[in-house]
């Protein structure tokens, strides 16, 4: 187990005054990588090995949106590992202790230089602490898409700031891309995030946007209808 103390600064606040999702997705992404780069069984792995652990899935339970100056805690864990991937919990609490976000992120072993998953030995895995579960809902890492026709925007670009340092888009990234076809997305109670395929800088991207009960949908593709990540955005309590 890991944690971290944060304060929310201007840089974090959006238009409508509260945090942005991105920077909700940041203090997560933090918190998780630093607890993986001083971890005493996992992280002589990975520099081993040449091995990183790349993000599948990510979920966000937002209970309430931290605002400015605010003092948080971020804690996080694993709470299930296995060979080729992990599973963990990452939360955010305010000053009295209460949740703000709950989360969960799913990862798969990776090596650098091929970018293909590898398998970690049992021996190691068998000798990292695992943590009890959070107490929330766990929805499936794949996202169902609706059965429905979605608006298409095209002609998306990829920036520069976009870009992390294993040379794809960012996971938080890809919410300041996919808040764009969102309204209110300061409204949004749970996010859910499935990473598919790295996006690169320099590919030409396009958004699918779907509208189901409450829901919005937005699927980042190639121009042959290959994904780069599925977002969904619910709006219900």
């Amino acid at each position: 187990m890991y944690e971290m103390k944060r304060t929310v600064n201007c840089s974090q606040i959006g238009s409508h005054g509260i945090i942005r999702n991105s920077c909700l997705v940041d203090l997560l992404q933090d918190c998780s990588v630093i607890h993986l780069d001083t971890h005493p069984v996992m992280s002589p792995f990975f520099e081993k090995e040449n091995c990183v652990m790349f993000l599948v899935s990510r979920q966000l339970d937002i209970v309430r949106r931290p605002e400015q100056n605010e003092k948080l805690t971020v804690k996080t864990w694993t709470y299930e590992l296995k060979r080729m991937y992990g599973y963990r919990n990452t939360v955010i609490y305010d000053e009295n202790g209460d949740i703000c976000v709950k989360s969960i992120a799913s990862g798969a072993f990776m090596d650098k230089t091929s970018q293909r998953p590898i398998k970690a030995p049992q021996e190691l895995v068998d000798r990292v602490k695992l943590y009890p579960k959070l107490d929330m809902e766990y929805l499936p890492r794949k996202i169902a898409l609706p059965d429905t026709e979605p608006q298409v925007y095209e002609d998306i670009p990829v920036l520069k700031c976009y870009i992390d340092m294993n040379e794809h888009v960012n996971n938080a990234r890809y919410l300041d891309i996919t808040d764009e076809f969102v309204e209110n997305e300061s409204a949004v109670k749970r996010i859910r995030v499935e990473y598919k395929n790295p996006l690169k800088r320099g590919k030409a991207i396009k958004a699918l946007v779907y509208t189901d009960e409450g829901r919005k949908f937005v699927e980042l593709c190639d121009e042959n209808n290959k994904p780069y990540c599925i977002t969904e955005y619910d709006y219900r309590s």
